[in-house]
């Protein structure tokens, strides 16, 4: 039997890790390659996609520190609306990589809305989103007004993705795949910044 580092043996085996590095590189590039015009959000499992109006419906709310959300605060930025409510299991799981990502971009045109659907109005939901740090802004839809002027919300919790020029791009009822989504939100946010 020969030592492993023999020269013949020695050279096969760089040759064969660089081969296999340069495959490795080849491959994360496939794969992080994004086409400017390749379909957005094509790489969302299917499950909980549905449809929703074209553009952004009218928008008038006071939101939970006394300001007012419009339809202008969507303008020159990419919206993630996300239908809540305090007593919704699955909103709460995935509320914190919404605060996340929104402290991660915070200083991108990008921002996530929450529409708390809770009867009780601002009351039961300011200690909430003061104990999940939601840090962005917040607006009550008690009745499912805006939820219906979306394409219907019926249960919870419900997300939409708005371009920045109000355009609804996505729908998905259920927990929000955000580790899907967000290269492509990533793509339409840089689009943004290099325009």
């Amino acid at each position: 039997m020969a030592p492993l580092n023999t020269p013949n043996t020695s050279k096969k085996s760089t040759r064969r890790g660089l081969l296999s590095g340069l495959f490795a590189i080849a491959l994360l590039l496939a794969g992080c390659s994004s086409e400017p015009d390749a379909p957005l959000f094509a790489n969302v499992p299917e499950m909980g996609h549905m449809p929703t109006v074209d553009m952004l419906p009218p928008i008038d709310h006071e939101r939970l520190n006394g300001e007012r959300l419009t339809v202008a605060n969507f303008e020159g930025k990419v919206s993630v609306v996300n239908f809540w409510a305090t007593w919704c299991g699955p909103c709460i799981v995935e509320i914190p990589e919404f605060v996340a990502l929104q402290e991660e971009w915070k200083d991108r045109p990008f921002q996530f809305i929450g529409v708390s659907m809770d009867e009780e109005g601002f009351d039961i939901v300011r200690p909430f989103v003061q104990d999940f740090m939601m840090q962005y802004p917040q607006i009550m839809d008690p009745r499912g007004e805006l939820g219906e002027a979306f394409g219907g919300v019926y249960a919870l919790p419900v997300t939409f993705v708005v371009d920045a020029d109000g355009s609804v791009l996505a729908g998905h009822a259920g927990l929000f795949p955000l580790l899907d989504y967000k290269p492509d939100l990533d793509r339409l946010v840089a689009r943004l910044e290099n325009s």
